[in-house]
């Protein structure tokens, strides 16, 4: 642009033009998106890069001239700043008849791969996801294919790549054979690494071996059983309440569901609790016994078939995660009543009433009329917010009463709600 200066004076907080910061953020929402990466790891040639810029209009060159002129030498010096150019600039003609047609810069290209490397300061990550290309390509083709699609992922876990390949393979080789995860002879690796990075190595076995998980079960929970590992097993603590052994001459037992699924125990009357003290704590209630459900693991009980021929009742903590256990324990033992979880005693404890860090907002379908009225009143924080009575702060004396009420009337399913 010529060196004339225009009416006006420079007004540079009133600009809006394009900055090489802006140049910047507009590559770096590009690579966040990991397409640059991914035309690296593609060994596709380069397509020069062009970023428009916002420019002066007429009406700016004519009012500023001097800011206009100011802001086109900052880009030039950019642009040519170094030992070869950070980017080529293109230019169009703006003016008018006030100060006559100027060349401003237009946009900014990027002819080659190391002028956008500098700018962003990712040179160092581009060779190192050079490195973890070819070090994948040796593993295994489909870890490279996965790298290649997941460029960004890949250089964040580059610390630990040569262990995750190292144990992708070790994986693949014994996915069905019931081993125990613990073996695992990979130097570095235990079964700790394994639990830390479950998603990224499911990925990657996934992509290795397609078709060998079990998709009924998650990664995230159930890891070893999706690609058929043996897994810890689970357990169940038992404990009768009239004092007659459950086996053996055992009246508290902690024991493999798996098994107990097979023994078929005399009481004919089953309360399911959530809290530990509480379960040791139960009165004595004859033909009875008690099972510690410790929160979500309850559900496991479903897998125990006898059950479903037992008078089982179900008393959890009065807050929302407590109904949705009930719920979801209802969606395989139905005939599941609950006791102690009810209007009547959130209203008798108001003293003991605590805050709920992570109420749930689910809709469930399983509760009967009264249940979900009691529900709504905490979901819905009719009473105040996220409120909730842990079963471990209920009178005793209630709870005796409710138990043997719970026995000595039939009680029945008046519908869901």
């Amino acid at each position: 642009m010529s060196s004339a200066r225009g009416p006006g004076s420079p007004t540079s907080s009133r600009q809006r033009w394009s900055t090489v910061d802006d140049i910047r953020a507009a590559l770096q929402r590009r690579w966040d998106r990991g397409e640059l990466l991914r035309t690296v790891v593609a060994n596709q040639s380069w397509e020069p890069i062009r970023v428009p810029f916002k420019t002066p209009s007429a009406r700016e060159l004519a009012s500023d001239f001097g800011a206009v002129q100011e802001w086109a030498v900052r880009l030039h010096r950019a642009a040519d700043a170094g030992r070869s150019p950070a980017f080529r600039l293109e230019e169009r003609r703006v003016g008018g008849r006030l100060v006559g047609a100027n060349a401003v810069p237009a946009a900014a290209w990027f002819d080659e791969p190391e002028q956008v490397w500098r700018l962003l300061g990712v040179a160092h990550e581009v060779s190192a996801l050079a490195g973890l290309q070819e070090a994948s390509a040796s593993s295994h083709p489909a870890i490279a294919e996965w790298v290649a699609e997941h460029p960004l992922r890949a250089l964040a876990h580059r610390a630990i790549w040569p262990k995750v390949t190292a144990t992708v393979l070790w994986l693949r080789s014994r996915v069905g054979t019931a081993a125990y995860l613990r073996q695992i002879d990979v130097p570095g690796v235990d079964t700790k690494f394994i639990e830390g990075n479950r998603t990224l190595l499911a990925e990657l076995l996934d992509a290795v071996i397609p078709g060998a998980a079990d998709e009924s079960r998650s990664p995230g929970r159930h890891f070893a059983r999706r690609y058929g590992f043996s897994d810890k097993p689970a357990m169940t603590r038992v404990r009768s309440l009239d004092g007659n052994p459950l086996f053996g001459g055992i009246t508290d037992a902690l024991v493999r569901v798996d098994e107990l699924a097979g023994i078929r125990l005399p009481a004919r009357r089953v309360i399911v609790v959530e809290n530990e003290v509480t379960f040791l704590a139960l009165p004595f209630v004859p033909g009875a016994m008690a099972f510690f459900g410790a929160g979500f693991d309850v559900l496991r009980l479903g897998r125990i078939p006898w059950l479903h021929g037992r008078d089982v009742v179900y008393w959890g903590d009065l807050d929302t995660d407590g109904f949705v256990i009930l719920d979801r324990l209802r969606g395989q033992l139905p005939h599941v009543r609950s006791v102690l979880m009810d209007l009547d005693t959130l209203m008798a404890h108001e003293s003991q009433w605590t805050t709920d860090p992570t109420p749930s907002r689910a809709v469930l379908e399983r509760l009967t009329p009264d249940e979900a009225a009691t529900h709504r009143v905490l979901r819905d924080n009719e009473l105040g917010t996220s409120l909730r009575l842990e079963q471990e702060r209920v009178n005793y004396a209630r709870i005796v009463a409710a138990l043997e009420a719970a026995w000595t009337a039939r009680a029945t399913h008046t519908g869901l709600a």
